[in-house]
């Protein structure tokens, strides 16, 4: 059972928006809030009306067109990556063009950020970890860069089975918590880091499950109710469910499932619900 990572982005029409150009940087971080809180997953479409109403008015705002290019990234994340190609060649025009304008504007660092997102998606992890370590020393005091970086480190790992590697991401993902702490940025929330931390503890070779359902329910104690809440909900429930805790797993994919229905929330609660009839038979033990 592999945790659920956020892969879903819906969309609704809503009025169009019509805002004066001085409005634009109150819009912008409007949009950025709403993307941040929600981890880009779910209903994104009021932060991308706003995006698009702000480059109505400016239309050079690379932070915003980036914004709006990231959303359609988010899904592609957890896709293996035969998956994903085809959607990345439709992407990569974007990112190039995109590229182009952080170097014509001097943005060098947002440059190798970038460029790092992009290798990342195409499991060119060492190019990736390259280019984020030149953002990172560009910009030292960045949570943002230092938590993509701790991010890549950790699918490196996953991606090549290596436990050292995945723990090296777990080390730059609580350096950027604290640098976080110093050094507020709009891009990351605190809460997002238990996230970010449970699904790399519970991609070790031997997961240390008790501390990845901690951090779940950190997660959740500060979380307002949302898709990626729910998504922690049913990882929680697989958390328990490892630990041989069949009555919270239960508990948790039912939060899960009071959130939105989710396939795999209720095939938890199903497993969940044999292992507690297990355990009345005493064929399993009782935690």
């Amino acid at each position: 059972m592999k945790p659920i990572i956020p892969v879903f982005v819906f969309a609704f029409m809503l009025p169009a928006f019509s805002y004066a150009a001085n409005d634009t940087d109150a819009m912008f971080d409007q949009a950025l809030d709403q993307l941040v809180r929600c981890g880009y997953v779910g209903d994104t479409s009021a932060a991308e009306r706003y995006l698009t109403a702000v480059l109505e008015q400016r239309p050079d705002h690379l932070e915003a067109q980036w914004q709006l290019l990231y959303v359609q990234v988010v899904p592609l994340r957890v896709l293996p990556l035969l998956e994903r190609t085809e959607a990345l060649s439709g992407l990569s025009p974007e990112f190039v063009r995109l590229a182009k304008l952080a170097k014509d504007s001097k943005q060098q660092a947002f440059l190798h950020y970038m460029t790092a997102t992009h290798a990342g998606l195409y499991n060119a992890y060492e190019r990736a970890l390259a280019e984020i370590d030149l953002a990172v020393a560009l910009e030292p005091r960045s949570a943002r860069y230092l938590t993509a970086k701790g991010r890549l480190q950790v699918d490196y790992g996953d991606w090549t089975k290596s436990d050292a590697e995945v723990e090296k991401g777990i080390i730059v993902l609580n350096k950027a918590r604290d640098l976080l702490k110093t050094q507020p940025a709009p891009f990351v929330r605190d809460e997002f880091y238990d996230f970010y931390l449970a699904g790399a503890l519970s991609d070790l070779s031997q997961p240390r499950w008790t501390e990845v359902a901690e951090h779940y329910r950190r997660f959740i104690e500060k979380s307002q109710e949302s898709v990626i809440y729910a998504f922690a909900w049913n990882n929680l429930s697989i958390a328990y469910m490892k630990m041989g805790e069949c009555q919270k797993a239960k508990e948790a994919a039912e939060k899960a499932l009071a959130v939105m229905k989710l396939g795999a929330a209720q095939w938890n609660k199903r497993y969940a619900e044999f292992c507690l009839e297990m355990q009345k038979m005493n064929l399993i033990a009782r935690q």
